[in-house]
């Protein structure tokens, strides 16, 4: 879990006040379930890991700061990144899937969905990521 922490005090270094901090505990708890999988995805399911992280920060707002949806899609990047994924999501895209999540338009599942099509879908090289986030 120290790597939640740690890309919370990388993305937001103006040191946050922690409103819950059982919502960072319950997002990485959640990731790291492996029961939920797409039948033809191998696990561990990166999408699925991703998706379930990112709901779960949307939904359960840990801190007492307007910058919970920011983390939620900083972390998640920096969570994808880590986890090998050959293209990552903009932050728009993942800003607009933490809205989805936290206004419950998309579940789990669909943000699982939507980050499995951006993470395997090949970019134009004028469109890859950039230097590290």
């Amino acid at each position: 879990m120290e790597w939640a922490w740690t890309a919370l005090a990388h993305h937001l270094p103006s040191d946050p006040a922690v409103w819950d901090p059982s919502g960072v505990a319950a997002a990485v708890a959640r990731h790291q379930n492996d029961l939920v999988l797409v039948p033809e995805q191998p696990a561990p399911d990166t999408a699925w890991r991703a998706a379930a992280f990112l709901h779960t920060l949307a939904v359960c707002p840990a801190l007492e700061s307007p910058m919970n949806e920011f983390y939620a899609a900083a972390a998640t990047r920096s969570y994808l990144r880590v986890a090998g994924a050959g293209q990552l999501p903009s932050p728009e895209e993942l800003g607009d899937l933490v809205e989805a999540a936290k206004l419950g338009l998309a579940d789990v599942a669909a943000v699982a969905r939507e980050l499995r099509a951006r993470i395997q879908a090949p970019q134009p090289s004028s469109l890859r990521a950039g230097p590290e986030d």
